[in-house]
């Protein structure tokens, strides 16, 4: 990377993002980078400028490059924001891996500025309350099934957001308690959504349909968090596995045919935790049958944990766009400075482009 400009000034809005990032406090922050405890709150305050040694200081300190300190860049408001959490996710940790979000959606939008990603599918913005006054959020997944001529089970997820031109970026939380942030495009970056890597791989691919849900219903409806949520769960369940196409195996499963469940799991790759849901939504089960089958299941370990039978997503569009550039003869340097991280960060982060897989609809701008 470039020497730093003596002139720079931090963004108070990128110190606090990536002081939030490394889940540190305002105090922490202060000590690793040799400052008075109230110095971090000022400067993020943006009472008192941060340049010069301050700036290299507090750089050192966040193990980032001054310039991601610099770059002028303003978070994901509120309403732009979503999370796929337990509600008992300590807010340090909510805030940590919503700042690494914003962070991530940086460097996207950075990148994308170098090249024209033209989605195969259209994002369409759907109200449920148009098409039902009960459950309108399964006829929108099954009309955006339709808009992108999808038919029977989806082999990945990430594959059909990229497609329509939302970002995946999958990592390693370090923490169970929160499975995915998607960020709204805003005039930094486009869509992105920042999954969990750890998560099993068919409770990811409900988590991607989530996601999609929100993102296709979300600007379109003013209803409580609550309902905002079970549209999405909704929405992810018959976008992975329309009821239709399922409905007759559904109606056959029993604790004694058990195995019904586990061809659907790997046929349509949802769990069998949502199968019993949708079992039970249809009539199959009474409330004392659902209650039994998911005793079952938690004894005999399909509930929680990772479970062969379903292919892990891959998310690929930000590596294949690095190929690209790397193609067209962008240095390492330049990759570097434009993404604001070293080849090894970008490999860990993207992945790599996989050479099997077909090109896709890129251009250099």
């Amino acid at each position: 990377m470039v020497a730093p400009n003596p002139y720079a000034e931090a963004n108070s809005v990128m110190v606090e993002l990536v002081r939030l990032s490394c889940g540190w406090s305002k105090k922490r922050l202060a000590e690793e980078a040799g400052v008075h405890s109230s110095h971090v709150s000022r400067v993020e305050a943006s009472r008192i400028p941060l340049a010069g040694k301050a700036l290299a200081d507090y750089a050192a300190a966040l193990s980032c490059p001054t310039e991601l300190l610099c770059v002028p860049f303003s978070r994901t408001p509120a309403e732009g924001t979503h999370f796929r959490a337990n509600a008992s996710a300590a807010e340090w940790k909510r805030d940590r891996i919503w700042a690494r979000a914003n962070v991530v959606a940086l460097r996207i939008g950075r990148l994308a500025k170098y090249t024209d990603v033209n989605p195969k599918y259209p994002l369409p913005q759907l109200d449920p309350s148009d098409y039902a006054a009960e459950d309108g959020e399964i006829t929108v997944a099954q009309v955006v099934r339709r808009l992108w001529r999808l038919a029977g089970p989806i082999e990945s997820m990430s594959e059909v957001l990229e497609a329509a031109g939302v970002f995946v970026v999958a990592e390693d939380f370090a923490d169970r308690e929160v499975d995915a942030v998607t960020l709204r495009a805003t005039e930094h970056h486009p869509h992105v959504v920042y999954v969990n890597a750890a998560l099993p791989a068919d409770r990811m691919r409900m988590t991607l349909a989530h996601e999609l849900g929100h993102l296709v219903m979300d600007a379109m409806t003013l209803v409580s968090p609550v309902e905002v949520e079970r549209r999405a769960t909704a929405f992810a369940a018959e976008f992975l596995a329309p009821i239709d196409d399922i409905g007759p195996a559904l109606d056959r499963v029993s604790v004694r045919t058990v195995h019904e469940l586990d061809e659907l799991r790997m046929t349509w790759g949802v769990s069998e935790s949502s199968l019993v849901v949708r079992a039970r939504d249809r009539g199959v089960f009474t409330d004392y049958q659902y209650r039994s089958m998911f005793r079952f299941l938690n004894e005999t370990g399909r509930v929680h944990g990772h479970r062969a039978g379903v292919d892990a997503d891959k998310p690929r569009l930000v590596a294949d766009i690095l190929e690209q550039l790397d193609e067209a003869g962008y240095p390492t340097a330049e990759l570097d400075d434009i993404t604001l991280l070293t080849g090894a960060q970008r490999a860990a982060l993207f992945g790599t482009a996989d050479p099997t897989r077909a090109p896709r609809h890129l251009s250099m701008v």
